[in-house]
């Protein structure tokens, strides 16, 4: 008894002592997002049910498809979202779905502008009098993970020009919740523990199910991939890597980020090259770095494989760094640009030292 004792000692210390950096903890920054107070909420993430009234509708279809329904081109061009105009009609039913966007006049007749001076309060009523429009956003109104947009003005006319300006603002909302649905779903996973990353001049969060898939060290390269443990056509590989070199000054272009993934895929992905057709750079922000994306369809003729790439470059001035963060995705069965989705979330937890 009294050795059974003394083993329980011994574990109850060794957990009490062993809960430092070496463990793995979850990574909670997206916790907040869900209410789990409330009701499940119903629909894809990529869906936007719209509730417009019908001449609005003529008016204002063309820009909410072209603004919402944005492609990138990728092995195929893949959309963001998809637009569901719905009769508000069915309002009840869909207020319990995911992404709502309404449109209307104060002084509309229309089902939908009627609707929205009903439930929009009367200080809300006052503002848009006498702004002639504004964007009212709410978050978890109805369920515990939901985006609803109200663009409401003081008359049709306006609700056109609201529309057109505030186009940017719309699409990075619904966007940016998108994103942040797919980073809280991946970091249900435990992360790799930050003692890990203590040889490295930089962090990252990533989830303990992606494994080491190359530690170059003398070429400052570092590589992670996840891998369903079961070879299935419908789950994605996905990689994630990081590689850096010194930059005494800022050098990186969309120029050298090309010829360096170029690079990259020729020794340390075994000769793949990037879709001179579908390579597209941009200026882009990153982690709070300003610096490059490339997208991309990469392919490997050896391997007989391919998929889509999304690849960020930026320079540093406190490490005197140039970076570059790849994300990388293989996915013959479907859409690509969900995982890169995801993988920009992942990458966006750079942090230098």
């Amino acid at each position: 008894m009294r050795k059974f004792l003394f083993w329980i000692v011994i574990v109850l210390i060794i957990s009490a002592c062993g809960g430092g950096d070496g463990q793995s903890q979850r990574y909670t920054a997206f916790d907040k997002i869900i209410d789990h107070s409330k009701p499940v909420a119903f629909g894809e993430d990529e869906d936007i049910y719209v509730f417009c009234g019908l001449e609005n509708r003529n008016q204002l279809e063309p820009l909410l498809l072209q603004n919402l329904e944005r492609e990138v081109q990728l092995v195929y061009p893949e959309k963001y979202f998809n637009i569901i105009f719905s009769d508000i009609k069915d309002v009840t039913g869909l207020s319990n779905y995911k992404n709502l966007l309404f449109l209307g006049s104060l002084d509309g007749g229309d089902p939908v502008s009627r609707y929205l001076k009903e439930a929009l309060d009367a200080n809300l009523q006052t503002r848009i009098t006498q702004s002639g429009g504004d964007i009212i956003i709410s978050k978890n109104r109805f369920t515990r993970d939901q985006l609803i947009i109200h663009v409401v003005a003081l008359d049709k006319e306006r609700l056109v020009t609201l529309a057109q300006t505030q186009a940017n603002r719309i699409f990075s909302s619904f966007l940016m919740r998108y994103t942040q649905r797919l980073a809280y779903q991946t970091y249900q996973s435990k992360v790799i523990p930050a003692s890990f990353f203590e040889p490295y001049p930089f962090s990252l969060q990533i989830p303990e199910n992606y494994t080491l898939y190359s530690n170059d060290k003398d070429n400052r390269f570092l590589s992670f991939l996840y891998r369903a443990r079961m070879q299935e056509r419908e789950i994605p590989d996905k990689f994630l890597s990081v590689y850096y070199q010194a930059m005494e000054s800022d050098q990186v272009d969309a120029a050298w980020l090309i010829s360096e993934r170029q690079r990259i895929g020729k020794i340390h992905f075994e000769g793949d090259s990037l879709n001179v057709q579908t390579m597209r750079t941009q200026p882009f922000e990153i982690a709070g770095y300003r610096g490059y994306r490339l997208t991309s369809a990469w392919i490997n003729p050896g391997k007989m494989a391919g998929g889509a790439l999304q690849c960020y470059a930026f320079w540093d001035a406190d490490t005197k760094k140039a970076w570059l963060i790849d994300t990388m995705v293989y996915f013959p069965a479907g859409d690509k640009l969900p995982t890169l989705m995801e993988l920009f979330m992942l990458a966006s937890s750079f942090k230098t030292k």
